[in-house]
């Protein structure tokens, strides 16, 4: 059972970072500026602010894939020390919460609908990613190889 939730979790968190590098293209590419019709400041990823968001965006993405490739290569399970792998797991777990929370209070503040399905499979995508993570965690805690 474990395995295939590590495998199920590893898949799910590569779909994850690719759900967020699709978005970032879409909202590059198909959001047309219209600050200067409107007569308000530029939106997109312009300052500081832009730039601190695209880097956490980018470290988030290279996280996810770090957790895909920990849980579900075997060859690459063990690599590192342990304490890093642990950090790594937890710091994905993180994040899994964090979409659930954010999936959830979405749902809850909507009417009954199609979204409310979608922010459903997302909790309980983030919910299977989380297990695995923390299998892992506690793979990592106990310093014991992740074994395919």
């Amino acid at each position: 059972m474990t395995l295939f939730v590590r495998r199920a979790g590893a898949l799910i968190l590569v779909l994850e970072a690719c759900y967020l590098l699709l978005m970032e293209l879409a909202l590059a590419v198909f959001v047309v500026d219209t600050s200067e019709i409107d007569h308000t400041d530029a939106g997109g990823y312009g300052g500081l602010g832009g730039v601190l968001f695209l880097a956490a965006e980018g470290v988030t993405v290279l996280l996810l894939l770090w957790g895909a490739a920990a849980l579900g290569l075997a060859s690459f399970a063990d690599k590192g020390p342990s304490w890093a792998r642990a950090a790594g797991f937890g710091l994905v777990a993180v994040t899994q919460v964090l979409g659930v929370w954010a999936a959830t209070s979405n749902a809850l503040a909507q009417d009954a609908g199609p979204d409310v399905l979608v922010n459903v499979v997302m909790v309980l995508f983030a919910l299977t990613a989380g297990v695995a993570c923390v299998l892992g965690l506690r793979g990592a805690v106990r310093k014991a190889p992740l074994a395919a």
